[in-house]
């Protein structure tokens, strides 16, 4: 009788054996295979999503100074520099008319402006809305210098034309 009442509690539907509890080996191994082939294939996918997320930020952050730069030339009717420094990649936005610099503010250092050699680029902002290189806002001033954003292979060119349009054009 004793023996009998331990083979129902141990042949119980409601109770599992060992053997039936869990995973075998080979299902574990198949599911590790399987989640090393989708983060070996996620991997690059991932990265090459951070590289295009950090050029196309410093592409947007560099179009963004220049507008509101444009657009404060325009509100306060003033002459205004924007003077880019490369490589620490910072701008200063400079009142002409009374000489007042604003901080230098930064850009991604990170991404290599024009091919990260040392070099000065500046923009004038003239209270009519036009856009030149240095030399100040009269009809014959340079052409606002273009600029080329290169990150880990990936290059855009940013030129600006004369009325203040900001032109990006990907390269690769």
């Amino acid at each position: 009788m004793k023996s009998s009442l331990w083979q129902k509690i141990v042949r119980s539907p409601s109770r599992l054996s060992f053997r039936q509890a869990g995973f075998t080996l080979i299902e574990l191994v198949a599911a590790l295979a399987i989640g090393t082939v989708l983060t070996a294939v996620a991997i690059p996918v991932f990265s090459r999503a951070m590289a295009n997320m950090k050029i196309n930020s410093a592409v947007s952050d560099f179009s963004g100074a220049i507008a509101s730069s444009r657009y404060r030339a325009i509100k306060d009717n003033q002459v205004y520099t924007f003077v880019l420094t490369v490589p620490p990649n910072t701008y200063v936005l400079t009142n002409s008319g009374t000489g007042a610099a604003g901080t230098p503010i930064p850009m991604p250092s990170s991404v290599s402006i024009n091919g990260g050699t040392s070099a000065t680029y500046t923009y004038t902002l003239c209270p009519n809305g036009m856009v030149y290189g240095a030399g100040g806002c009269n009809a014959n001033a340079n052409l606002p210098p273009a600029l080329s954003f290169v990150y880990q292979g990936r290059q855009i060119n940013v030129a600006i034309s004369e009325v203040g349009n900001v032109k990006t054009t990907i390269i690769h």
